[in-house]
């Protein structure tokens, strides 16, 4: 836990817009309690990760060196090994990622995605010829499908700003029996689900019925970007359409990503550490229900539904003004679950949400 000198807060009730990576930080004579990094193992601050970025420094630079094809190889060939991929891509963030993925198709090409994905996936796909459905209305989805040609539907690991896995198994069927190309989204479970973080591809054996993935080493993994990974001749066509755009990752970053797979591979997320994530996000789920708050999440980014906007917003004051820090997301809040945070954290913080709750009417 560190001490923050720096002046954070303009106003009482206002979260920073760029608070400390910390899951518990001290400001002042506070002691505040972060739930706003999707970092649930507390991997970007892994010291194993700082030194792996520190060495590459120190041994080339910032900018590129000689050995920049070779850790390039070797990050490809780690991927290959953990995620079974025939190829893939490195790019620095989702919207590049995901922009560079829809290069390979039509402008024809209609896909069709959950209401719940990612935000940059939606982003990136509004002007196109987009199609919306609901994973929890799918009786829909093959009327939504019938007639229509180039279909590409998206399928999603973890929903966001639901905490939840949807109905992957279903979504597939449907996908397969509507000849749709399927993308897999990992971004939100790369790290997360599956053997050591493997994803949620790994986590139901579903390898070959994927065409192409996209996940993101920044977020439960400690590194930097997006990959794009599958069948080879999908990826070849993506090289070949950005092959003078695109810049390599910086050297270090390639090296960090390279250290963070090396933890999946040997072992070092350790079962220790996904038992107690796993154990702390269970008994908070549940104990939100008990206390009368209505939560569909099932993993550690644990999401709440209000009534509206407003009644979100207040909540989420309130829960800073006791030195809280939540992501809201229109009517919904969001809490992600470290394992730097103690079974006194979530008391603590579950104490204060049913306060609020029936301060503000919610909970009776």
């Amino acid at each position: 836990m560190k001490t923050y000198q720096v002046h954070l807060f303009d106003e009482e009730y206002l979260a920073p817009d760029f608070p400390p990576a910390e899951p518990v930080f001290l400001y002042g004579d506070k002691r505040y309690l972060n739930f706003l990094n999707l970092d649930c193992l507390h991997l970007k601050n892994s010291e194993y990760l700082k030194e792996a970025a520190k060495s590459n420094i120190e041994a080339v630079g910032i900018g590129t060196s000689d050995r920049q094809v070779e850790l390039m190889y070797d990050l490809q060939a780690a991927m290959t090994e953990i995620k079974r991929l025939e190829s893939l891509i490195f790019l620095p963030d989702e919207i590049s990622a995901f922009t560079t993925l829809s290069s390979i198709c039509s402008p024809q090409t209609n896909f069709f995605v959950d209401y719940e994905t990612s935000p940059s996936i939606i982003a990136v796909l509004q002007h196109r010829n987009i199609k919306y459905y609901s994973h929890q209305n799918l009786d829909q989805l093959p009327n939504l499908l019938s007639n229509k040609d180039g279909k590409v539907i998206v399928i999603d690991g973890v929903y966001e700003w639901l905490g939840n896995i949807g109905p992957i198994h279903e979504l597939i069927r449907i996908a397969k029996e509507n000849e749709c190309i399927t993308i897999a989204n990992e971004i939100n479970s790369f790290g997360l689900l599956g053997r050591e973080g493997r994803g949620f591809i790994d986590l139901l054996d579903i390898y070959e019925q994927i065409n192409i993935e996209i996940g993101s080493f920044s977020r439960f993994l400690g590194g930097f970007g997006c990959y794009l990974g599958g069948k080879k001749y999908l990826i070849s066509k993506i090289k070949e359409n950005i092959s003078n755009i695109i810049e390599p990752l910086p050297q270090f970053m390639m090296a960090v990503n390279l250290a963070a797979l090396e933890l999946i591979k040997q072992g070092k997320i350790t079962k220790r550490m996904l038992e107690k994530l796993w154990k702390h996000s269970r008994y908070f789920i549940t104990r939100l229900k008990q206390i009368g708050i209505k939560t569909s999440s099932e993993t550690p980014l644990i999401v709440v539904s209000f009534n509206n906007n407003e009644e979100a917003e207040t909540f989420k004051k309130k829960l800073f003004a006791e030195q809280i820090i939540v992501a809201r997301n229109k009517e919904r809040l969001r809490l992600c679950i470290s394992i730097e945070h103690s079974k006194h954290d979530l008391d603590y913080t579950l104490g204060k949400i049913e306060t609020i709750g029936k301060e503000l009417g919610i909970i009776t």
